[in-house]
């Protein structure tokens, strides 16, 4: 379906009827692609929504309406589109950066954190992260290639040529120019990460591939270690994309999580 939220056509889709409600943001230039396979685990004791962002999929914007600012309040609106009180909010890669300031901004929304394959903006203490390089200098004469060489890195697993050529068609859809400007976007409101991270009070579930060459483990562990309430599961044998290359295995972690502390309490 298409809502229509802030003057632009956004493409989400929602699926089963259960009693709590997950709604997933994806990452980079990814869509909805990048969680429908575990969603679609999830959906059958779950309400699972996911939407494509700002640039990214069907949801076609112009460059000037692209901003941090404008993918957190689409959260909400979403939300609020689908009769969305509370939810469970999950974040991949790129995209846990807006689902992290969105709980940092409307805690009260939100029932619990999901942060797979991404840290927000968090930076070991007393270490510069590294310059980021724009998707247009990446190894690759064409956007194509360049997309090939990310969705490679992505996948260090075995027989995932499959998986490689999904995320190549997923990432197609959004224009060279969206994909340089969402990669590249730098926050314009500076948050102390340690001090926020250390307020916030809601179930918080990381889920890690260890053999991701984007994310370190390290930093995961150390946003974890700035969460209260919080738990981080390591993949092993995982690159970036494991809610593509292994959803049955991430479900298990996310039902386990959630639903495992309602029995316990």
């Amino acid at each position: 379906m298409f809502l229509d939220i802030d003057g632009n056509k956004v493409f989400a889709l929602s699926l089963g009827a259960g009693p709590r409600t997950i709604l997933a943001h994806s990452g980079w230039i990814g869509n909805f692609e990048d969680w429908i396979a575990t969603l679609a685990v999830l959906s059958g004791s779950w309400r699972t929504i996911v939407y494509d962002h700002r640039g990214a999929g069907e949801t076609r914007v112009p460059l000037d309406r692209i901003t941090p600012e404008a993918l957190v309040e689409d959260v909400f609106r979403v939300m609020d589109a689908l009769d969305v009180e509370r939810c469970v909010l999950a974040g991949f890669s790129r995209g846990t950066v807006t689902v992290m300031r969105a709980a940092l901004q409307q805690p009260s929304r939100f029932d619990g954190l999901i942060l797979m394959n991404g840290y927000g903006e968090v930076t070991l203490p007393g270490v510069v992260p590294p310059q980021r390089i724009p998707p247009s200098r990446w190894p690759g004469e064409t956007y194509h290639d360049r997309l090939a060489w990310f969705a490679e890195r992505c996948t260090p697993e075995p027989d995932s040529d499959h998986i490689r050529r999904w995320g190549v068609d997923m990432l197609s859809r959004a224009t060279p120019e969206a994909a340089e400007k969402l990669f590249m976007m730098q926050a314009e409101e500076q948050i102390d990460w340690p001090a926020r991270l250390a307020e916030l009070r809601l179930p918080t579930l990381l889920i890690h591939g260890e053999n991701d060459p984007f994310y370190r483990t390290e930093v995961m562990e150390y946003t974890q270690s700035l969460i209260p309430d919080s738990k981080l599961v390591i993949m092993p044998g995982v690159g970036h994309l494991p809610a593509m290359t292994r959803p049955v295995d991430v479900a298990k972690e996310i039902n386990a999580f959630f639903f495992g502390r309602v029995q316990r309490h």
